[in-house]
């Protein structure tokens, strides 16, 4: 049996350098990242039990909480959940991310403004 290759990964590898797997694994991240989306409550307080949350703050009049999940999604991206008032959300973004940027994506996604 004969197999003809024309590309291999193999060869592709190591031909490859660091600066072609950084932007590889930069792009992956870049994929990796969702808008936020509603959740209910139950999905909020689920992924809360998941593991001990990382970032986990409130603002000062405790109408909004952010947290993320400690393992991470791909490279420096992990999911990230917000409470705003009674509505919860999830996203996928860079772990980087403070309490106020967070919401702040937020609440522009779903108009949240006068909350």
């Amino acid at each position: 049996m004969h197999l003809h290759l024309t590309e291999s990964s193999v060869v592709l590898g190591m031909q490859g350098t660091a600066e072609a797997e950084r932007a590889y694994w930069l792009s992956r991240e870049k994929v990796a990242v969702k808008a936020p989306v509603e959740i209910d409550v139950h999905a909020f307080h689920d992924a809360l039990g998941l593991m001990y949350p990382l970032n986990w703050s409130n603002s000062e009049n405790g109408e909004c909480e952010t947290f993320m999940i400690a393992e991470m999604f791909c490279g420096n991206v992990t999911e990230i959940y917000a409470r705003c008032g009674v509505r919860y959300f999830r996203m996928r973004d860079y772990s980087n991310l403070d309490h106020v940027e967070i919401l702040h994506r937020v609440k522009e996604e779903f108009d949240l403004s006068a909350q």
